[in-house]
């Protein structure tokens, strides 16, 4: 499979995605899916791309692509998948399918359709026996307090040199409670961020935010996370390998590992933030023949980092006992920010795990018309609600910054946000810092109508 850094496709995360499944899901093989589509922006897409247009997306293509010439298209896999659902459902698998949706439209700010698409990938079943268990464990669970993560982490941060946290690939949640612990740990000596979605490839850009920095990196709240980085002083770091869909999963961790130590040996007082997916960081391995990238960094370097998972505790969890947890530990612990589980002053992973250090758990997400709360990035960012022109047509509405757009094609940086979702009154949503925007007001056809300047006070 050829790499998606080079020719903008999503090669590498899908082999990624197929790993997590056969992990997590090793019964999906009988399955019913379901063709019923989130909402109606994904309904209207669907519909131009099976009914209206379906010259729309070239339907030879046997993976996905997000850039259209050298251009990003955040539409182009949506498209894709919606309208060549059964050729995708076959070449992937049902549940690669769905996760693969739900990825694609978490580019595009539909949060909702991220976690429905993720029900529907989400083929196993809870047991009763699974159940009662769940409930003996919530029966446990007494001297429970729940503390702000992002304090906590600060709190202990000067007592580790190398931090890791994971996230799922489809959440932009988890980098939003990761953009909240940059200013904190970068007071706490940490100069590097190393992130498995950075670009591994020649061609990488990682002193700005670009469509060549990383593909994950193009999803709008991933950018704002390495703006926010690059503008502290922080380092980026691409640990990834680039030969990954070539090795074998132990060896691509292992590799990665090693990049990650070659920092420490040009740098022996580094002190490093490690943001990467799922399962990497986890310091056990779950079976005989994998050895995930942070039981292989502390075995190379003998640094036993602070590993974090924010992955189980979260909303549609990672599958469908994780989740049937979460829905009873917050309906017996309710939370309203992001947090750690402390028993008896100690932390404790909740879920029994033994992987990390330590849970992150997040509430139920909160939405102001149809977008997540959580997009104001901890109060950096504000809702600013845009009524467009008498125009009916548009569709897609991307907030670009004016510094980075002058004298730049769009489709070459990455939105601050971007939105289909339009109220009753007829005003989409973003969510902006202040500063000056170029507004693009895109058709179904994700060909631009007209512009707009803006600037938020």
């Amino acid at each position: 499979m050829e790499d998606h850094y080079e020719n903008g496709r999503y090669g590498t995360s899908i082999m990624k995605i197929k790993r997590v499944f056969l992990i997590f899901l090793p019964g999906f093989f009988s399955i019913v899916f379901s063709s019923a589509q989130p909402n109606p922006s994904i309904a209207s897409l669907n519909h131009y791309v099976t009914a209206v247009n379906v010259h729309a997306f070239d339907s030879t293509y046997n993976d996905l692509h997000y850039l259209i010439g050298d251009n990003l298209h955040y539409l182009y896999p949506i498209y894709q998948l919606l309208g060549n659902e059964k050729k995708f459902i076959n070449i992937f698998s049902g549940p690669v399918y769905y996760d693969l949706l739900s990825q694609s439209v978490s580019f595009v700010g539909d949060y909702e359709a991220v976690l429905e698409y993720q029900a529907m990938a989400d083929t196993t079943h809870i047991t009763e026996v699974e159940n009662r268990q769940i409930g003996k464990n919530m029966q446990l669970l007494k001297n429970i307090k729940n503390v702000d993560a992002k304090r906590f982490i600060s709190f202990i941060a000067p007592n580790y040199s190398v931090i890791m946290l994971n996230e799922a690939y489809n959440k932009p949640l988890h980098r939003a409670f990761a953009y909240s612990l940059l200013d904190e740990l970068y007071k706490r000596g940490f100069r590097y961020l190393a992130m498995e979605m950075l670009n591994p490839m020649p061609d990488q850009e990682l002193t700005k935010l670009t469509y060549k920095t990383g593909h994950f990196a193009t999803e709008p709240v991933a950018g704002e996370m390495i703006r926010f980085a690059l503008e502290l002083g922080y380092k980026l770091v691409a640990y990834q390998d680039p030969k990954a869909d070539d090795h074998t999963p132990t060896e691509r961790d292992s590799i990665q590992a090693l990049h990650l130590a070659q920092i420490l040996k040009q740098d022996p007082g580094a002190k490093i933030f490690v943001y990467a997916g799922y399962g990497n960081i986890a310091e056990k391995s779950t079976t005989p023949d994998f050895i995930p990238m942070g039981m292989a960094f502390k075995k190379i370097t003998g640094i036993d980092p602070l590993t974090i998972d924010q992955t189980d505790m979260c909303e549609e969890s990672n599958f469908s006992f994780g989740k049937a947890f979460y829905n009873a530990y917050l309906e017996k612990f309710p939370i309203t920010s992001p947090s750690i589980p402390l028993e008896n002053d100690e932390p404790v992973n909740v879920t029994g795990t033994s992987l990390y250090d330590l849970t992150v758990i997040h509430p139920k997400t909160i939405y102001n018309y149809s977008r997540p709360t959580w997009l104001d990035l901890g109060n950096r960012r504000q809702p600013v609600y845009i009524k467009p022109s008498a125009n009916k047509d548009v569709f897609l509405v991307q907030a670009f910054y004016q510094i980075e757009s002058f004298g730049t094609v769009p489709g070459k940086v990455v939105p601050a946000d971007q939105t289909y979702f339009i109220t009753g009154k007829g005003y989409f949503t973003l969510y902006l810092q202040r500063g000056l925007y170029i507004l693009l007001f895109k058709d179904l056809d994700y060909k631009t109508i007209y512009t707009q300047h803006l600037e938020v006070k």
